[in-house]
């Protein structure tokens, strides 16, 4: 892959903060956004598109949640938000390097296992792990993991998205973590919890896993 930073000599464009923090993120929809981040609906309060130029995606901010950010600059930065398209999923030998995108990664041959990451200016903040059965038409979301500066972001819901918009028409479940912070997350997702695990994947290969 090649380094961004070897282009012109220095880090990416954003990674020095010019940009700003980085905002939230959603998965993209067809439409304008009815409500914001905070539940404000946007056509009485207003709204702006932007562009976020630090993931290279458009947005949107909600002018009310503008307002109330500045008379509170200690509250939590939820007024813009930007849209990721979870249908564009990357081959990893031509994922774009910079700004915010999706690269899907296949299973090994003899497998059944695959993985998304989510990577930012060509390095992995986030990934998901999910298993599909052709035969069976059920999925298996084993895993959603990101980077501990990355969350609060909107990441891993838009990894878990993107995973099941890989096969929509199929049966998704999900385990629940042991981990405190892992079972917070996995109790937002709707999802049911696994079940018993599919016989095909039973005989998969372990070191194709």
């Amino acid at each position: 892959m090649t380094d961004p930073t070897s282009i012109v000599g220095g880090p990416p464009s954003g990674a020095r903060g010019e940009y700003g923090d980085l905002i939230p993120i959603r998965p993209a929809s067809t439409g304008k956004p009815v409500v914001c981040l905070r539940g404000h609906r946007l056509e009485l309060g207003g709204m702006t598109a932007t562009y976020n130029h630090r993931y290279r995606l458009h947005a949107t901010l909600c002018e009310t949640c503008r307002t109330l950010e500045t008379c509170s600059p200690n509250a939590r930065r939820r007024a813009e938000w930007a849209h990721l398209d979870i249908t564009r999923q990357h081959p990893a030998d031509t994922a774009p390097t910079g700004g915010l995108v999706l690269v899907a990664l296949p299973p090994a041959v003899g497998a059944m296992t695959g993985h998304i990451e989510l990577r930012l200016d060509a390095v992995t903040v986030g990934a998901a792990t999910l298993t599909c059965c052709l035969s069976c038409r059920t999925g298996s979301l084993d895993d959603v993991h990101v980077v501990p500066e990355r969350r609060r972001l909107g990441y891993g819901r838009t990894l878990v998205t993107a995973a099941l918009a890989r096969a929509p028409a199929y049966t998704w479940t999900a385990p629940v973590p042991a981990s405190t912070t892992g079972r917070a997350f996995r109790t937002r997702i709707e999802v049911p919890r696994a079940g018993a695990v599919c016989p095909h994947r039973a005989h998969e290969s372990p070191e194709c896993n």
